[in-house]
């Protein structure tokens, strides 16, 4: 039994078909692992935004504010001596006042309501 020119043909072609097939299953399952990787990638370290920074009158401590992409809303960090207190508003202003290089007040403004104020105590 011999195999003409058209047979071999065919299954040169059956042949290519089905890879193109598998590359594209395997291309779609791997766009899709990327995006399932990006999202939890946010998810789990959400971005942080520097809003202020504000330093003792002696620069022995210092307070951030900063902005947490936080799903699904995002917050409010007040950073200070490794620690960290979350506000849920996003503020129209912020202002950091400090009484010595130990006590410092921070102010959250936002319109139409009364301001947020956190006062924050260093240890010595």
């Amino acid at each position: 039994m011999s195999v003409d020119w058209d047979d071999k043909n065919s299954l040169e072609h059956e042949k290519s078909i089905l890879s193109v097939k598998i590359g594209c299953f395997f291309g779609v399952i791997m766009m899709g692992l990327l995006a399932v990787l990006v999202i939890g990638w946010h998810a789990l370290f959400p971005q942080e935004t520097l809003l202020k920074a504000s330093e003792s009158p002696n620069k022995i401590n210092m307070v951030e504010i900063v902005r947490k992409n936080d799903f699904p809303d995002p917050t409010i960090r007040i950073n200070y001596d490794q620690k960290s207190i979350m506000k849920t508003k996003i503020p129209d202003s912020i202002s950091v006042e400090w009484r010595n290089d130990y006590e410092a007040t921070v102010i959250l403004e936002m319109q139409g309501r009364e301001p947020s104020i956190v006062d924050i105590t260093f240890e010595e």
